[in-house]
Formats: structure tokens, C-alpha cells, sequence
């Protein structure tokens, strides 16, 4: 029996062993699965907050103009009727989708790349007919504030995707006007690549990333 016992307790400790292993891999699986978890959460959180520093900024902006005389009195109670409507008719122009973000504020978002050619600010013959059906919307309903962004991806430099985005902007502006937009009541700006919408390190997230919206807002009073 006293000849047993060694054989026993390296037995056992081998088993021992073999536990703490099993143990220390599934630790480390574990942590490799937070650690993935908290990338795929950084990068909703950062395209989230992207978004809404986008719609921030232009509620900002649609404010100032809302201020000015250009759109007049507000429009009452009815204000969200108001949106309700061009929201419904924005909605059936083709290569356009129309995100509520209240009840007095609308996003207007084009088809990735159906405005522009790549590292062009000229609008491309296809995409004009859009752009001609959200002027006859914005004629119809003059009493919203409306502020045209430009967004790129992050590929060149910074300061080539600021002037980019400038440039896209205001030539969706500049053709609305030439569609009977009162001047007076928009406004273009550029965000550059700072507000994504999506993960600019696939080629799907930088398709998304590079956009102009529009995004009108009105006043109650």
C-alpha cells in the first residue's frame, strides 16, 4: 500500500495541473472576448456619437438662420404636421431616405456616392434629378431652416477632406438655389471626416462615411 502512495500524489498533481491550465485558457479566451466586445463597442459608440454630433451641429446652425427674417413667424402648434408632411413626400424621392430626429427636425440622408463622383464636388448627372426633387420640396414648405453637410471618409489628409466636404455642400446648396431655394434660409458646411457615420477601416464603413445630408429644422413660434 506504501508503494501506491507516491504513484497517488503525482496523480494528483497532475491533475492539479492540468486544471490550472484548462482554467488560465479559459481566462485568456475570456479576456480576448471582452476585449473584442469592447472594440465592437468602441466603434458603435464612436459612429454613434459621430452622429449626433453631426445633428448637433446642424440644429445649431439651423437656429441661427431661424433667428434671422428670412423664414418669418414660426408656425404655430402645427409644427409637427408641418414636418409630417414633407417628411412623407421627401420620403418618395428615389436614392433619398428620411430619418425623423423630432418632432421639428429632419435628416435628409442621400445614397452613399449617389452624389459625386470619387474626390469630386461636382454633382454627377444622375444624381441631379434627386437633388432637383428636394428643391421642389423645400419650395413648397419655405418655413424650415435647411443646412446642407458634407462628410468624407479618412482616407487623405485631414485638411484635403475638410475642403472636400466644404465643397460638396456647397454645391448641393448652390444647385438648390439654382432650383429656387431662398438662399437665405440655408446654409453649407463641411464636417470633414470628423463625424463618421461607420468603421472608416472597411471599405462598407467608409462608403457611409462619405455623404451630404440635409437637415431641416422649423420653429413652433
Amino acid at each position: 500500500m506504501n508503494r501506491n502512495r507516491p504513484r497517488t500524489h503525482v496523480g494528483f498533481v497532475s491533475c492539479l495541473l492540468l486544471l490550472t491550465f484548462l482554467a488560465g485558457c479559459s481566462q485568456s479566451a475570456t479576456t480576448r472576448a471582452t476585449q473584442h466586445d469592447k472594440t465592437l463597442k468602441g466603434a458603435g459608440i464612436g459612429a454613434l456619437s459621430g452622429a449626433a454630433l453631426s445633428i448637433a451641429m446642424g440644429k445649431r446652425k439651423a437656429d441661427e438662420i431661424l433667428i434671422g427674417t428670412a423664414i418669418g413667424a414660426g408656425i404655430g402648434a402645427g409644427v409637427g404636421g408641418y414636418m409630417d408632411a414633407q417628411e412623407e413626400k421627401l420620403a418618395q424621392i428615389p436614392g433619398t431616405h428620411v430619418e425623423r430626429v423630432s418632432d421639428d427636425t429632419l435628416l435628409v440622408h442621400f445614397d452613399s456616392d449617389v452624389l459625386f463622383s470619387v474626390d469630386s464636388a461636382t454633382l454627377t448627372s444622375t444624381s441631379r434629378g434627386a437633388v432637383e426633387e428636394v428643391a421642389g420640396v423645400l419650395t413648397e414648405y419655405p418655413k424650415t431652416a435647411v443646412v446642407i453637410q458634407g462628410h468624407t471618409d479618412s482616407t487623405g489628409s485631414e485638411a484635403h477632406n475638410q475642403d472636400l466636404s466644404e465643397r460638396r455642400a456647397e454645391s448641393v446648396r448652390s444647385y438648390l438655389v439654382g432650383r429656387g431655394v431662398n438662399q437665405e434660409r440655408m446654409a453649407a458646411v463641411g464636417h470633414g471626416e470628423g463625424a463618421p457615420l461607420a468603421d472608416n477601416a472597411t471599405a462598407a464603413g467608409r462608403q457611409q462615411n462619405r455623404r451630404v445630408d440635409i437637415l431641416l429644422k422649423a420653429k413652433a413660434i
